[in-house]
């Protein structure tokens, strides 16, 4: 079987795995891994690399590889290595989903100082560090793919600012920021100082890495801010669904909980067309995005030529959405939707 039969269709999924393995992507065993991709997440892929780079004879013998992987971590137990012939195991405690470590800096968290450093892709959005990060020259770290993604500072502070004041519901006590990225939301979320708890999910080790060493440079309370280093649609699906598979940390009250969901935005006419069609928002679609979250209020940041009937239809029956358009000095950056859950709040007696 080609390598290319072996590849899972989710490009976003594989291309998490390409990024992880590097050179390793293409050890015989490693390629077994590849259908599976869509369920293991970013910290078992390290582990696999960890692994191949240590022991040559893993990338060969799945049986050598398996044992490693049992032997060098407890994640690897997410890896169904039961179907590539081990015995079916399960994590000691029981939880697929545990709160973050405090994970360091590595090589792809980056604090370029000048712009001969940095690679021609982000040099526009360097140019607007200071807007992004007011703090930047004070140690602001970011991975290359971050730059792409990361709110503005003034923006962020502005979501923030609404959900404390505008929209402040005083029975919602948990944010989860589900698409955490480098820091950006989530800090301002946390310097607001509005939420009794702050669930931050970001699914690339380095990248959150990047969020942690940030949100301290930006003095936010170490405890303010419970970290997941994983997949926001994972965690959501067990927060309503199954709950027990979560870290007593990560269960959370539906009725108490809003989400704030910024997701990467691409796809065609992204940048081209007057009205974008959600619908073919990649990595995921507005559908998507608001299937997963409908349980609890959230708030969809997206594109600034968002298509607003698109977003209207998302509205429970007899209501109208807010949407707000984000602008910096006077240029629309994006637009927001706050869309009320499909869980009413509990009868007061």
């Amino acid at each position: 079987m080609t390598s290319t039969e072996n590849e899972p269709t989710n490009s976003v999924e594989l291309q998490l795995a390409r990024d992880t393995l590097g050179p390793f992507i293409d050890a015989p065993t490693a390629q077994l891994f590849l259908p599976q991709a869509r369920q293991i997440p970013q910290a078992a892929w390290e582990i696999i690399r960890k692994v191949l780079e240590k022991n040559p004879q893993a990338r060969e013998d799945v049986a050598c590889l398996t044992k490693l992987l049992a032997e060098e971590s407890q994640a690897a137990l997410d890896l169904n290595v039961a179907d590539l012939g081990a015995n079916d195991a399960a994590e000691p405690s029981g939880f697929s989903l545990k709160p973050a470590e405090r994970l360091p800096l590595t090589d792809k968290c980056h604090h370029y100082t000048g712009q001969h450093e940095v690679p021609w892709d982000i040099q526009k959005y360097f140019s607007q560090r200071y807007s992004i990060f007011s703090y930047y020259d004070d140690g602001v770290h970011m991975t290359d793919d971050a730059w792409f993604g990361v709110t503005p500072e003034p923006v962020a502070n502005q979501i923030a600012y609404e959900l404390s004041q505008d929209h402040y519901d005083p029975k919602k006590t948990t944010l989860i920021d589900a698409f955490g990225g480098a820091g950006g939301n989530t800090i301002a979320f946390a310097l607001s100082e509005r939420w009794e708890r702050i669930i931050s999910i970001e699914r690339d080790a380095d990248t959150l890495a990047c969020a942690q060493h940030n949100a301290e440079l930006y003095g936010v309370d170490p405890g303010a801010i419970t970290w997941i280093l994983g997949d926001s649609f994972d965690y959501v699906d067990k927060l309503v669904n199954s709950p027990e598979k979560l870290h007593p940390d990560l269960r959370v009250d539906l009725q108490t909980t809003m989400v704030f969901a910024s997701p990467p935005w691409g796809g065609p006419g992204y940048r081209t067309d007057e009205v974008f069609d959600l619908s073919t928002m990649q990595p995921y679609s507005l559908h998507q995005l608001h299937e997963a979250y409908k349980k609890m209020d959230h708030l969809l940041f997206l594109p600034r030529t968002s298509d607003i009937r698109q977003i209207a239809k998302l509205a429970p029956e007899g209501q109208k959405l807010e949407v707000i358009q984000y602008c910096v000095e006077g240029a629309s950056k994006a637009m927001g939707a706050y869309i009320p859950g499909d869980i009413s709040p509990a009868s007061e007696e």
